[in-house]
This record gives C-alpha cells, structure tokens and sequence, in this order.
C-alpha cells in the first residue's frame, strides 16, 4: 500500500514551490491508443478519423488526463515524428496549466523503459497537489523511481541543470502529503460538524441511530484515506453532507408548530350595519348585473357534424 511509503513528513516550505512544480516520472506502458490531429495538432482517441498519425502517450500521462478535472484537449507544442513516444503537450484544468514532455533516456528508446516524463504544473498549490495524489493512487506505483537510475541521473544532469533524483522524489512526495493532509482535514471537519449537529439537536431526535449513521461514513472516509482513495473520501463526505442537511430538516415527530397570533387593530373590520362604501357597493352592483354566458351542449348539432 502507497501508504506505508509516505508516513514520515515532509517539510512542505523547504520542497514546494508556490506556484510551479516540476516532476519527473518513469513512463513503464505504452500502447497506440491515440493519435495526433495533424490540422490542429490536438490529442484525439484511436477512433478519430480525420487526418491524423499515431502517438504513445504511455501510462503516466494518461493517468494525469483521466484526473484533471475539466480538461482542455491537449494540443501538441511539439509532435511526434519518427519516433512516436517523443512529444510536448499542453493543457489547462480551471486554474491548472498542464504541460508534458516525453523523453527517452536509455537504450536509445528502444524499450518503454527507456522513457521518462517532464511534467511541470502551474497553478494552485492545492489542485497541484491532489492531481498527484490522484496520478500516483491511479498508477498503484512509485512514478519517481526510475527503472535505469544511472543513466536517468546522467540524462537529468545533461538536460535539466543537473536536476537530482533524490529532489524529485521529495517534491513527489511532498506533493502527494499535502494532497492527503487537506483530505484527512476535510474528514475531521466534517466529524465536528456532525458533532455539533447532534449536540444542537439534543434529545429532540434519535440520538443513537444519527450517531450511528455519521459513525459509518466518517469511518468510510477514513479507510478511504488509508487506502489513498481520494474519491472514495470525496463520496463518504457528501454522504455525511446529505445526512447533515437532512437531520437540520427534520422536525420532531411530537413537535407540532402552532400559528402565529394574528391581532387585528380594527382597520380591516367593514361594518355591514351601516351603508356600504361605494367602491363596495360598486363591486357588489358589477357582480349582479354581469351576465354570464349559457352554452347549451344538449342542443341540436351544428350543419358541419350533419
């Protein structure tokens, strides 16, 4: 379990920038499940059917595509060629500016292993760090290890300032910390909200089943955590939200609202005794002498249904 590999903490300020981090990852699969759009440069399915030429992305950047929330489509800065693993992208997520370059780092490319990605993200630090706690959870794997570290550390050092293995690693690892931090903090949150509905409450409802029911879902919530299931978290609290807005709806079965008192200071009183008004005795003069028509469906039919 990706778990037991992120316990220790990870000073954030000394790792994370504040607002780019770029990453490194060992691209370890790779199918011909997309192509090119040669008129527009832009990343489509295998079924695209316009002019087109095929590109491998490999599992890393898929999984990054299938997690951004609302993607643009992916345009190409730089397309594949002969080589179809070798390839820039660009895309943007809300506040999020994706980018990824492909890159072979051993064995002349020859082999999937032979490949790494640059991923540089630009925006908020919180949706960059859920994007990689959802990428490395998708992936079931370190993406940071290297499957060739030498020659990964010698390409890096010739085309990425001397970028260190050992710095990646932690700015992967922060990363994915502080995407499990804000989720193990919108748990707790949640619990004291409940807490406190329940508290308010008092023994106007029942207590030990609403207890119970919020008990399950932050329990759920939590072994989600565990599990580094980000969405399974996210589907546990808005089982516990629903909950919430549904014990504030409710109204004690032996609570019965009575009516406001209405008091009537006499001003809206008309004395029937005396004359009445003339706009009264307008409405009441209309009333009887309007006419209302009389439509007799018993009566002979009209020469048409003859």
């Amino acid at each position: 379990m990706l778990l037991e590999r992120y316990r220790p903490p990870v000073i954030m300020d000394d790792v994370l920038d504040a607002s780019t981090s770029m990453l490194i990852a060992q691209v370890r699969k790779a199918d011909a499940s997309h192509k090119i759009d040669t008129a527009h440069q832009l990343l489509r399915g295998r079924h695209f059917s316009g002019p087109s030429s095929v590109v491998y992305l490999g599992d890393v950047t898929k999984a990054l595509l299938a997690q951004l929330p609302h993607p643009e489509t992916p345009q190409f800065l730089e397309a594949p060629g002969y080589n179809e693993q070798r390839w820039v992208i660009r895309t943007t997520s809300g506040d999020l500016n994706v980018s990824v370059a492909s890159r072979a780092y051993w064995g002349w490319g020859l082999l999937t292993s032979g490949y790494l990605n640059i991923i540089t993200l630009e925006g908020p630090l919180s949706e960059r760090a859920r994007l990689v706690l959802d990428i490395v959870s998708s992936l079931g794997q370190s993406p940071w290890e290297m499957a060739h570290q030498r020659p990964a550390q010698k390409w890096l050092n010739r085309h990425l300032d001397g970028k260190a293995l050992k710095e990646n690693e932690r700015e992967w690892r922060a990363l994915f910390a502080t995407g499990r931090h804000a989720l193990s903090e919108s748990i707790e949150a949640m619990k004291l909200r409940c807490d406190a509905a329940l508290e308010h409450h008092g023994e106007d409802i029942d207590h030990a089943t609403w207890q119970g029911l919020f008990d399950e879902d932050v329990h759920m919530a939590q072994r989600a955590l565990a599990e580094d299931n980000a969405p399974g978290v996210e589907r546990a609290l808005a089982r516990l939200e629903a909950s919430l807005i549904q014990l504030n709806n409710q109204t004690p079965d032996e609570l019965v609202m009575a009516p406001e008192a209405v008091v009537s200071d006499g001003s809206d009183l008309i004395d029937l005794s005396t004359e009445p008004s003339t706009a009264v005795a307008a409405a009441i003069m209309t009333e009887t002498t309007e006419e209302v028509p009389f439509v007799d469906l018993a009566g002979n039919p009209s020469s048409e249904e003859e």
